[in-house]
């Protein structure tokens, strides 16, 4: 009877230190999603054996550009569940970013790797809209010898038409843009920019909005609807997000220009350079502003 009583205690200690760490890791996200990085970390630090955990470490260290502490965290979650779709892909993404940001010898050396997660996140996911864009990316990026293939990019636009139509059509836009079809691109980008108007429910990412904003910016279309989309983008911005909203600022600054609103520009450009004083294509920026 005592050593079932025992038992008994031991596990309501054990669901009771379950529990907590649940609680502390919901703690932990709901300080993620208002900001507070540096406290969310410190949570999730102190329950690093945690899958739930571990992922937003990595989150957190990719959003710190911290390519290589991503890719570890990212790294024992597959090792811990190889069949987990959104694993793969963070890992893949992490991978891509850091020979993005890295030497051309680096990224040569990447290059398996990358394609390696990113295709299993797609295989294991039909549905993984993030995974298809990034593959379409992947395979428009790198030259032919050595995997590149804008047939293979087509076929995962080509699945994306069937899970959202705004991410098809940035997908087709990415490819004409690579292929330096300007108006076929730009086409594209308007059909986006006019879909996702008339239907902001498959806007299903914060960043969809950075992108149909900095499309209005480059391509000078639809520039009202442009602005309406980095304005919030920027009140939603978050750790999932990949621009900070310096490059929002800096894409409204761009639609002010072309619409000459010389004060308004001005004033978007600021912000951005208050954000990044150092960022080169706002000071750029800011000279064109000037010459209006």
């Amino acid at each position: 009877m005592l050593t079932n009583f025992k038992h008994l205690i031991g596990l309501f200690y054990l669901f009771v230190g379950m529990s907590f760490a649940q609680t502390s890791i919901v703690d932990g996200e709901r300080k993620l999603n208002n900001g507070e990085i540096d406290e969310a970390k410190k949570i999730f630090q102190e329950h690093k054996n945690e899958p739930e955990a571990i992922e937003f470490l990595g989150d957190i260290a990719s959003f710190n550009k911290n390519w290589d502490e991503a890719i570890n965290y990212y790294e024992s979650l597959v090792e811990k569940d190889p069949e987990n779709a959104m694993y793969n892909f963070k890992l893949g993404g992490a991978l891509g970013m850091k020979a993005y940001y890295g030497s051309k010898f680096q990224a040569a050396i990447l290059l398996g790797d990358i394609k390696k997660y990113l295709k299993k996140a797609a295989e294991l996911d039909p549905t993984h809209k993030e995974a298809r864009r990034a593959l379409v990316e992947f395979y428009m990026q790198i030259p032919g010898f050595i995997g590149g293939s804008k047939t293979i990019a087509e076929s995962y636009a080509s699945d994306l038409d069937r899970l959202n139509q705004v991410d098809a059509l940035l997908a087709d836009a990415y490819i004409y843009k690579i292929d330096k079809y300007r108006e076929l691109a730009k086409n594209k980008y308007n059909e986006a920019i006019r879909v996702a108007v008339k239907n902001p429910d498959l806007l299903t990412r914060n960043y969809l909005k950075y992108e149909l904003g900095e499309a209005a910016a480059i391509y000078e279309i639809q520039l009202e609807e442009g602005k309406k989309f980095l304005e919030e983008y920027i009140e939603n911005y978050g750790y999932k997000d990949l621009k900070t909203p310096a490059w929002a600022y800096l894409r409204l600054a761009q639609i002010e220009r072309a619409q000459n609103n010389r004060q308004a520009a001005l004033a978007h450009i600021e912000k951005s350079l208050e954000i990044d004083p150092d960022f080169e294509k706002a000071l750029a920026e800011k000279q064109k502003i000037q010459r209006l």
